[in-house]
């Protein structure tokens, strides 16, 4: 029956969070799987391969939803596996699909300084307030810190210490969480935000919340980004960096700069990879793949590290 899968489901997704998941999106997919079984297939209780199989081919034309369809259906039959009900159905890890992403954007510090001065004009005249205090603020920190833009999307108010110089992230990806101490003007630029945000916003739950006391979308923050681009670059063809070009700046920047000091590369990396929340060095190391393209200075290093790059998913 379905209400013994979504029984099935619910332990399940019960066992993630007690071990530290927050899996809201594996709890997403797993809710349209059992939306498409009861309607469909409402006597069967554990996951198996013909149901399985059609639910998956709804997903079909889109690479994305189908990797993060299979992924935690793969999750939940292991976990039946293990718990009592060894028969059932397993994706088989050859069916997942490879993700491939663009190559990413890595910004020049001439294109930062027109972005972000462009930025400043346009919503210096922005009339409603929440907009106009958030963008700019929120882009910064992306910018200044390297997170992914959810983690700032949704970065609780109290998660933010400014009087000490940090910022905690909770359980972004798996969960771990981790402490970034920041610099000292962006500790003051924040100050200033908080203080003007708590003018409307004074008891608010999100440090960049909108006026409704929710985050905003990953696609308000995209298109803002994108309007900012154009206003700074009225001159480009195609489409815009992706917001997440910021995060991708902030490592292959840090590499660099390490590489130009004569810093000892390898023995920061750790640090780099903690600070900017890689579950492995590995998806730290992937960022090797493209500094030669633009310091020459740091070919040799880069090569003599090549063969042992991974790839990794735009969201790592």
């Amino acid at each position: 029956m379905a209400s013994k899968l979504a029984d099935h489901i619910a332990d399940f997704i019960k066992y993630k969070r007690k071990i530290g998941y927050d899996y809201k999106t594996g709890e997403r997919y797993l809710n349209h799987y059992l939306s498409f079984m009861s309607k469909h297939y409402s006597q069967i209780e554990l996951p198996e391969k013909t149901s399985t199989e059609e639910f998956l081919s709804t997903y079909s034309n889109k690479p994305g939803s189908l990797y993060n369809a299979m992924a935690p259906l793969r999750e939940l039959s292991k976990f039946l596996s293990k718990t009592g009900y060894p028969d059932t159905y397993q994706i088989p890890s050859k069916q997942m699909p490879k993700m491939v992403h663009e190559a990413p954007y890595f910004l020049t510090e001439d294109e930062i300084a027109s972005f972000f001065s462009k930025c400043r004009d346009i919503y210096k005249e922005e009339a409603d307030t929440y907009r106009r205090l958030v963008v700019p603020a929120i882009m910064i920190l992306l910018y200044a810190c390297g997170l992914r833009p959810k983690e700032a999307r949704v970065l609780p108010r109290e998660c933010v210490h400014l009087c000490e110089g940090y910022i905690d992230v909770l359980q972004s990806k798996g969960p771990k969480s981790r402490r970034l101490f920041i610099s000292e003007e962006l500790v003051r630029y924040l100050q200033k935000f908080d203080c003007a945000m708590n003018e409307v916003s004074p008891d608010r739950k999100y440090f960049f919340s909108n006026s409704k006391g929710k985050p905003y979308s990953v696609a308000f923050y995209q298109y803002n980004y994108n309007r900012i681009w154009k206003k700074a670059f009225p001159e480009w063809v195609g489409t815009a960096p992706k917001l997440y070009s910021f995060r991708h700046h902030f490592a292959w920047a840090n590499i660099n700069k390490w590489a130009t000091e004569g810093t000892d590369v390898n023995a920061m990396l750790p640090y780099l990879m903690r600070y900017m929340g890689h579950n492995c060095i590995k998806h730290t190391l992937y960022y090797f793949h493209f500094v030669p393209d633009f310091y020459q200075n740091y070919t040799d290093l880069a090569n003599k590290m090549s063969d042992r790059l991974p790839e990794v998913r735009e969201n790592e």
